[in-house]
């Protein structure tokens, strides 16, 4: 059985990433990683994406790791179909990381249209996690028995944004993990600067330690032995 690891927003700090993935690589077995989103678009001085997007595409080739859509990714994927984005937050120094490169803009594009929206696994104990960059919803069809992991690939335009930028009510975002949960599974996700596990009441994880921004953190978390790091 796997080994599910995860791993929180990236924004391009290649050496972190690095350093969690050697950390992994040695400590744990059979491992399968699953990225919860926002690998690119740096917002310190520091910014390497090809080499965020080699080390993740040969874990894939491998087929040790999924990666999950998320907003930054999604703002890249309007940018490379020739939308007018801001470029900003990061996305410039991205945009000069692949430029610089061998990488066509027309890889990048075609794998990021592959990116699922979310993923369901159980861990050894059957214990599921349902896992999306900002909000897995509830309409998200899932199915009752499923055997290795169930992916979410198609979503309405509505829990697209939902799933990628997280519920927002009257301009204010909406902090569904501090809610206790009627539901047995736990909810995953990045995307909120902040670092939250609790599998008891709110049964929820959310896993981004502001990471790419000044003296941020890169997180990942162990699941089957419920421990988090930090790089």
């Amino acid at each position: 059985m796997k080994n599910y690891v995860l791993i929180g927003d990236i924004h391009s700090q290649y050496l972190q990433l690095y350093s969690a993935f050697k950390f992994i690589d040695k400590n744990i077995s059979n491992y399968f990683i699953i990225f919860l989103g926002d690998l690119f678009d740096s917002r310190n001085d520091y910014s390497n994406s090809v080499r965020v997007y080699e080390l993740i595409r040969h874990l894939e080739d491998k087929q040790k790791c999924v990666v999950l859509q998320s907003n930054h990714q999604d703002k890249l994927i309007r940018y490379l179909k020739g939308n007018n984005v801001y470029l900003n937050n990061g996305l410039d120094k991205t945009i000069e990381d692949f430029n610089k490169s061998n990488i066509s803009k027309f890889e990048i594009l075609d794998w990021l249209l592959k990116l699922p929206y979310g993923i369901c696994f159980k861990d050894y104990s059957e214990l599921e996690y349902r896992c999306a960059h900002a909000y897995f919803s509830s309409k998200f069809f899932v199915p009752e028995n499923y055997s290795e992991e169930h992916y979410i690939n198609v979503v309405s335009k509505n829990t697209k944004s939902k799933c990628l930028y997280g519920i927002v009510e009257n301009e204010k975002r909406i902090e569904w993990w501090n809610n206790d949960s009627p539901h047995s599974w736990i909810r995953v996700a990045g995307h909120y600067h902040r670092v939250h596990i609790d599998l008891e009441k709110t049964k929820s994880i959310v896993l981004d330690g502001s990471c790419g921004n000044d003296d941020g953190k890169l997180y990942i978390y162990d699941v089957n032995s419920k421990q988090f790091y930090f790089f």
